[in-house]
C-alpha cells in the first residue's frame, strides 16, 4: 500500500513539475489535430512569458494551387491550437475570418469550408471534448469587398486547450495571402508551407525582428486538365516549395508610443511579379500605386463622387466668400458652414456609399463628409483632391506592395497656392487646416487628381504645434504664490485644449480638473477662440499656488506650471520603436518676485541638452536680478520615430527633462 501511494505521489510531483516548466525550449506541442497531449492539458504557465493569458501551441497553414474548371485557385488549409492560461485568455476563442466576396462581382471570390473546432478540458481527471456546433457560426458583410465568418468556440475557460481548422478557397490565384507568424500572445510553433507552380513568379519579402527559418526547393507538380468530350489530361510542371518555421516567438502586444504593432510582426509577404505559361508571352502582373489610383477613380462610390453636385449649393450662396481675400479663410468659412449641417458619426471610411443618407440624416462618416466638402470647394472654385491613406493605427502603407485593401480612409487636400496644399478631414472638430487628428497624420498618403496622376504626400509634420506661455508671479512670506499665466496654443496643442474643454460638462468642471492637474487655485479664467474653427486658442488665468514652507525656508518650483513631472518611459528595455504623435515646441518664460526679507539660498543650474542628432532639445535658463528670478524654458521635439536601439538614449533624455522640471529654488529668511 505504501509503495502504491509513493508511486502516485511521484507521478503527481512530476505533473506539477511539468506545469511549472511548460513552455520552455524543451517543450514540443503535439501536432496531431484532435489529440491534445496530457502535457498541454495540465500546462498552467508559459515560462518565457508568465504574464501570457494564452499561448499558441501551434499554428500551421498549408497552401497549394489547384485547378477547378481549368482555372487556377489557391487552397489555404489553416490549423490552430491554443492553450488558455488565464481567464482573460478566453477571448482568443472568438474567431473572425475575413474573406473576399465583392458584392458587385461574383466571378472571383473566396469561400470558407471544412470548418471544425473543439475545446478540451480536464474534468474529474479525464479529458472532455466539446465540439462546436454549426449554430455558433455566423457570417456578416464587412464592406462591399469583404465578408467575415465569425464563431465562438464553446466551453472555453482557464485551462482549456482549444483548436480549430478550416479551408479557405480563393479564386485570386495571383494574390497569395501574407503570413503573420507572431500574435498578441506567444507562439510556440508556427509553420507556413506553400508550393507555387512555376508559371507564377512571386517576389518574397520576410519581415520582423524575429525572423523565421526558411526552406526553398523545387518539387514536381501535376494538375488534371478537362478536355472536350469529357476527356482529361495531366499537366505536369515544377513547383517552388517553401517552408517558413518559427519557434518560441514572443507576444507582439500593443505598446505605448506605437501606432500599430502589427507593422513589426515577423511575417512573410508575396507579390506576383508575372505569369509565364508555356507557349505564351510572359505577362507582368506587377501592380503599381498608379493602378490603385485608377481603380479608385473608376469606382462609382469614389471617382464618380468627385463630380457630384454640391447638396448645399443654394444655401452656400449666402456665404460672403467674395469678401474674403485669403483662400484659407474661404476654406474655413465653407467648412464651418458644412459642420453646421452635418456632424461626424465617429466612423472612418474610404468610399462615399452613404453620402445621400448623410445629407438627409445630418451625420455621416468622414468619407461621406469629405466628398461633400470637395463638392462645396469646387463650387467655390477652390481646387481640391482626395488623399487616400491607411490610418496610423491600421498600419503603414507599403511602397513596394500596392494594395487597395491597405487603404481605409481619405482626407481632402486643398490647393492653397499653385504649389502648396493644406489638408482637412470631415472628422475634424477641434482642429484646423493642417491640424488633423494624429491618427490621420500618416507619413505615406496618396493625393489623387482627376487624371489619375497620384503623388505621395507626408502628413506627419503638418503645420506647427506650439505653446507660448508667460508666467508672472509673486512669492509671499507665507509661501503663497499669486500670479497670472497667459498662453497661446497653436496646432495640436490648441486642438487638445479644445478637446478637453468640450469634454467637460461645463467650464466649472474644466477648471476643477485644471486645478487638480496643476495643483493651483484658479481665481479668474478666460479663453478666446475656444469655440472657433481657427489655428490657435489664447488663454489667461489668475492663480494661487502654495509653496512648501519649513521654518525659515521656502521651497518653490520656478516653473510653476510643469511641462513634464515624470519620465513617460518606464520600461528598462524595449523591443519596438517609439512613434511620437506629432512634433512639439514649448516656450515658457517665468518671472518670479521673491518676498522682502528673503534671499536665494539655492538656485537650480541652467541646462542646455539635446540629442545626438539635434532634433530634440531642452533649454533651461535661470537667472536672478535683485529680487526677481527669471526662467526661460524651451522644449523642442522634432523627431517622430526613434528606433528600439535608441530607446535608452531617449529615456535618459526625458529623465533629465523631468528632473530639471522638478528642481526647486530655496529661499531663506534673513
Amino acid at each position: 500500500m505504501m509503495k502504491t501511494v509513493l508511486i502516485w505521489f511521484l507521478l503527481l510531483l512530476g505533473c506539477q513539475g511539468f506545469a511549472q516548466q511548460a513552455g520552455t525550449d524543451g517543450f514540443k506541442p503535439s501536432m496531431k489535430y484532435g489529440k491534445p497531449s496530457q502535457e498541454e492539458l495540465v500546462m498552467t504557465a508559459y515560462a518565457p512569458d508568465t504574464s501570457a493569458t494564452a499561448v499558441v501551441l501551434y499554428s500551421k497553414c498549408d497552401v497549394r494551387y489547384d485547378l477547378l474548371a481549368n482555372n487556377f485557385r489557391i487552397l489555404y488549409n489553416y490549423e490552430v491550437k491554443i492553450k488558455v492560461l488565464k481567464s482573460e485568455g478566453t477571448s482568443y476563442a472568438d474567431i473572425q475570418i475575413p474573406y473576399y466576396s465583392n458584392e458587385r462581382n461574383s466571378t472571383l471570390k473566396e469561400s470558407v469550408s471544412q470548418l471544425d473546432a473543439s475545446a478540451y478540458n480536464m474534468e474529474g481527471g479525464k479529458m472532455v471534448r466539446t465540439k462546436m456546433k454549426r449554430d455558433l457560426v455566423f457570417t456578416e458583410r464587412l464592406n462591399k469587398q469583404y465578408m467575415q465568418l465569425k464563431f465562438s468556440i464553446p466551453a472555453v475557460r482557464e485551462g482549456t486547450v482549444f483548436e480549430y481548422k478550416y479551408q479557405l478557397s480563393s479564386d485570386l490565384y495571383y494574390n497569395i495571402n501574407s503570413w503573420e507568424a507572431q500574435r498578441s500572445i506567444p507562439v510556440i510553433f508556427t509553420q507556413y508551407d506553400i508550393t507555387v507552380p512555376e508559371y507564377f513568379k512571386f517576389n518574397l519579402d520576410m519581415r520582423g525582428a524575429h525572423p523565421m527559418a526558411s526552406k526553398d526547393e523545387q518539387t514536381p507538380l501535376s494538375f488534371m486538365l478537362s478536355l472536350q468530350g469529357g476527356q482529361t489530361e495531366t499537366l505536369t510542371c515544377t513547383g517552388r516549395h517553401m517552408i517558413f518555421t518559427g519557434e518560441h516567438l514572443p507576444a507582439m502586444r500593443p505598446d505605448s508610443y506605437v501606432w500599430c504593432a502589427d507593422d513589426y510582426l515577423s511575417s512573410v509577404y508575396f507579390e506576383l511579379r508575372g505569369v509565364d505559361f508555356p507557349g505564351s508571352f510572359y505577362k507582368s502582373f506587377t501592380r503599381t500605386w498608379e493602378d490603385i489610383d485608377k481603380m479608385l477613380l473608376e469606382d462609382e462610390d469614389f471617382g464618380s463622387l468627385l463630380k457630384m453636385r454640391n447638396p448645399y449649393r443654394d444655401e452656400m450662396a449666402s456665404l460672403p466668400l467674395d469678401q474674403l481675400s485669403d483662400r484659407q479663410n474661404k476654406i474655413a468659412a465653407i467648412y464651418t458652414f458644412l459642420k453646421s449641417k452635418i456632424s461626424w458619426n465617429g466612423q472612418y471610411g474610404l468610399y462615399g456609399s452613404e453620402v445621400k443618407k448623410a445629407v438627409k440624416n445630418g451625420t455621416g462618416n468622414n468619407a461621406d463628409i469629405n466628398f461633400i466638402l470637395m463638392s462645396m470647394l469646387r463650387d467655390a472654385q477652390i481646387p481640391c483632391y482626395p488623399v487616400v491613406m491607411s490610418r496610423k493605427n491600421r498600419g503603414i502603407l507599403p511602397y513596394s506592395h500596392p494594395s487597395i485593401q491597405k487603404l481605409n480612409t481619405l482626407i481632402v487636400g486643398i490647393a492653397d497656392t499653385d504649389s502648396t496644399f493644406v489638408f482637412l478631414d470631415g472628422s475634424v472638430t477641434d482642429g484646423y487646416l493642417n491640424t488633423l487628428p494624429p491618427v490621420l497624420m500618416a507619413n505615406r498618403a496618396r493625393l489623387i487628381d482627376e487624371t489619375g496622376k497620384g503623388k505621395w504626400v507626408d502628413l506627419s509634420t503638418l503645420g506647427k504645434n506650439q505653446i507660448r506661455a508667460s508666467v508672472k508671479a509673486q512669492i509671499h512670506p507665507d509661501g503663497q504664490i499669486t500670479g497670472n499665466r497667459s498662453a497661446i496654443y497653436i496646432g495640436q496643442y490648441a486642438a487638445n485644449l479644445r478637446r478637453r474643454y468640450h469634454a467637460a460638462k461645463d467650464s466649472t468642471e474644466f477648471i476643477n480638473k485644471l486645478e487638480t492637474e496643476e495643483n493651483i487655485k484658479v481665481k479668474k479664467f478666460q479663453t478666446r477662440e475656444i469655440d472657433v474653427f481657427s489655428s490657435k486658442v489664447t488663454e489667461s488665468l489668475d492663480f494661487e499656488k502654495q509653496a512648501t514652507v519649513n521654518d525659515n525656508l521656502i521651497y518653490v518650483n520656478p516653473m510653476i506650471f510643469l511641462h513634464v513631472s515624470k519620465c513617460p518611459f518606464i520600461q528598462t528595455e524595449r523591443q519596438l520603436p517609439l512613434e511620437m504623435p506629432y512634433t512639439e515646441h514649448l516656450l515658457q518664460a517665468t518671472m518670479l518676485t521673491i518676498p522682502e526679507g528673503y534671499a536665494v539660498e539655492e538656485l537650480p543650474q541652467s541646462m542646455n541638452l539635446k540629442t545626438e542628432d539635434g532634433q530634440d532639445l531642452v533649454r533651461y535658463n535661470i537667472s536672478q536680478t535683485a529680487n526677481t528670478i527669471n526662467v526661460t524654458y524651451t522644449f523642442i521635439a522634432n523627431k517622430l520615430l526613434h528606433l528600439a536601439t535608441e530607446y535608452q538614449t531617449v529615456k535618459m533624455f526625458w529623465e533629465k527633462v523631468a528632473e530639471k522640471n522638478n528642481e526647486l529654488i530655496v529661499l531663506k529668511k534673513l
